[in-house]
């Protein structure tokens, strides 16, 4: 695997989104990360990137993740609580019904720091593939989830 370069895209107001080199494999997935925590975000996306064959994009907000949607991703791991303090700025379950509607077909990872039943729930219900928590073990549920959906669509094609 080459060196995983990184590239600043795009960068206002605080929000940035960065993309890891994209990997020339033609069953390679899409996958879109989006989490306002950066010292979550950034090291999931080195994990994924030297343990998975797929192209990598990791955005701070909801908004830049919607806005890239034409980039289709197969997969989007979105943090529940994304900006919760702040006004006007799209929460994960905001993000995760836009998503189903501009691509239903794309596998939306919920991610949370905290499991409660309710969000579970409201996340299932709006189309959410599976929740998963931000625990010691999360890098590994990913990395098997990515993988079973990476699966299945080399079988589609």
């Amino acid at each position: 695997m080459s060196l995983v370069k990184v590239k600043r895209e795009e960068e206002t107001k605080g929000k940035y989104q960065k993309k890891l080199s994209p990997t020339k494999e033609k069953n390679a997935v899409c996958i879109f990360l989006v989490d306002d925590d950066l010292s979550y975000l950034y090291p999931l996306g080195f994990f994924l990137q030297k343990n998975t064959e797929h192209r990598i994009y990791c955005y701070t907000s909801g908004e830049d993740c919607v806005k890239h949607m034409y980039q289709a991703p197969d997969i989007i791991i979105l943090d529940f609580n994304l900006n919760p303090e702040l006004p006007n700025v799209m929460n994960g379950l905001e993000v995760l019904k836009e998503v189903k509607e501009i691509r239903p077909k794309t596998k939306v990872i919920m991610l949370s720091g905290r499991e409660t039943y309710e969000d579970v729930t409201k996340s299932l219900k709006l189309g959410a593939y599976t929740y998963v928590i931000k625990d010691i073990e999360a890098l590994d549920k990913l990395k098997k989830i990515i993988n079973t959906i990476a699966s299945e669509k080399s079988k589609e094609a």
